[in-house]
C-alpha cells in the first residue's frame, strides 16, 4: 500500500516567505505613500513661503516707490478750515546730489506760489550752505516767482543755520528773520582740497594722468601747487564772492549797517548780531510770522519728500564715499561757513 502525500518540509518556509514579502510590500507602499505625502506638504509649504516672501517684497518696494514719488500726500489732508500760508523747507547741504537741490526746491516753490488760496509763502531754512550754483539758482527762482506773483507776501525764517549758500537763498525773500541764536551770515566762498604730492613721493607711488590741454590738470591734489594754479583759484573765488556780495547788497540795500569789509569777510554771527548788522530784519519763529505777518495759523507744506533710495544710499555711505573720492581728485567751490 502506498502512503498518502505528506506536506513537504519546505512548505511552511515558503508560506512564511510569502507572508514576509507581502508585509514588506505593504510597509514599502506605506512608506512610499508617507514620502509622497511629505513631499507634497514640503512643496506646498515652500510654495506658500515663496508667495509670502514675494508679497512682502512687493509691499516693501511698492511702499518705497510711493514714498519716493510723494504719493503719500494723496492720503494727507488737503482741506483747511481757514486761510493758510504755503510753506517750503530747505534743510541740509545745498547740493545737486542732495535733497536741497535747485530742481526739487524750485518745483516746491512753484507749487507754493501757484496756490491761489495761500496768503503768502514761507521758507523755513536750516542749512550750512553748499554749492554756489545751486544756491544761486534757488535764489534767482525765488526772485523770479516774486515778480510773477507780486501780491504774495514772502518770508524766510532761519532755524539753526542760515549761513553762506543758505543765506544766499534766504535773501531771495524780501523779509528774513531768525532765532536769536541762529548762526547767520558767512558771506564768503571757500575752495577746499588736499595736498598729497609729498605723501605719494614718500611711498614711491607714481601717478599717471594724460590730458589734452595744457591747463586741464589744474589743482591736482597729487601735484605740487603751482603759482599759476593758486592765482586761478583766487580769481574764481573773487568772482564768485563778488556775485554773492552783489546779491546781498541788492536784496538788503540800505538795511545793511556796519563796515562792508567786515560784513563780507565770510564771518558769521548769532541772530541777534545779524539783526544789528541789518543782515536780517529781526527775530522770529514760524508761528509769529504766520500769525502776525500773514494773518493765518496754518501752513500747507509743499516741500517735496526725500528720495528713499538716496537716503538708503547715504546710510550705507555711498554718497560719502563718492564725495571723498571727488575731494581727492579736484577742488570745488562751496558756500560754506
Amino acid at each position: 500500500m502506498t502512503e498518502p502525500n505528506k506536506p513537504s518540509d519546505d512548505q511552511p518556509l515558503s508560506d512564511a516567505i510569502r507572508e514576509l514579502s507581502q508585509i514588506v510590500r505593504v510597509v514599502m507602499a506605506s512608506q512610499e505613500q508617507q514620502t509622497n505625502t511629505h513631499d507634497r506638504m514640503m512643496r506646498r509649504d515652500l510654495r506658500w513661503r515663496n508667495i509670502r516672501a514675494a508679497l512682502i517684497c512687493v509691499s516693501v518696494v511698492g511702499g518705497a516707490l510711493l514714498y519716493s514719488l510723494g504719493l503719500q500726500q494723496l492720503f494727507a489732508p488737503t482741506q483747511f478750515n481757514g486761510p493758510y500760508a504755503a510753506l517750503v523747507r530747505i534743510e541740509g547741504l545745498i547740493d545737486a546730489e542732495q535733497r536741497a537741490n535747485a530742481h526739487k526746491v524750485s518745483a516746491a516753490l512753484e507749487a507754493a506760489f501757484e496756490d491761489p488760496r495761500a496768503t503768502g509763502v514761507v521758507l523755513v531754512i536750516n542749512s550750512p550752505g553748499g554749492s554756489p550754483v545751486q544756491s544761486s539758482l534757488i535764489h534767482d527762482r525765488i526772485v523770479s516767482l516774486r515778480a510773477q506773483y507780486p501780491s504774495k507776501a514772502v518770508w524766510a525764517i532761519g532755524e539753526d543755520l542760515v549761513t553762506s549758500g543758505a543765506y544766499y537763498v534766504a535773501i531771495g525773500a524780501p523779509h528774513v528773520c531768525v532765532n536769536r541764536s541762529t548762526l547767520t551770515g558767512s558771506i564768503g566762498v571757500v575752495m577746499q582740497g588736499w595736498g598729497l604730492d609729498r605723501t605719494i613721493q614718500r611711498y614711491g607711488v607714481e601717478r599717471r594722468v594724460f590730458t589734452a590741454g595744457a591747463r586741464k590738470h589744474r589743482l591736482d591734489a597729487f601735484q605740487p601747487l603751482r603759482a599759476e594754479d593758486e592765482q586761478k583759484a583766487a580769481e574764481l573765488l573773487k568772482a564768485t564772492h563778488a556775485q554773492f556780495i552783489e546779491a546781498v547788497e541788492r536784496s538788503r540795500g540800505a538795511r545793511l549797517k556796519g563796515d562792508r569789509r567786515e560784513l563780507f569777510s565770510g564771518d558769521f554771527w548769532t541772530g541777534e548780531q545779524a539783526a544789528k548788522f541789518g543782515l536780517v530784519d529781526g527775530l522770529c519763529d514760524l508761528d509769529t510770522v504766520l500769525k502776525q505777518h500773514l494773518g493765518v495759523t496754518q501752513a500747507r507744506d509743499y516741500t517735496l519728500p526725500p528720495n528713499l533710495f538716496t537716503r538708503m544710499a547715504n546710510s550705507f555711505g555711498v554718497l560719502v564715499e563718492s564725495r571723498l573720492a571727488t575731494q581727492f581728485a579736484t577742488m570745488r567751490l562751496t558756500l560754506l561757513p
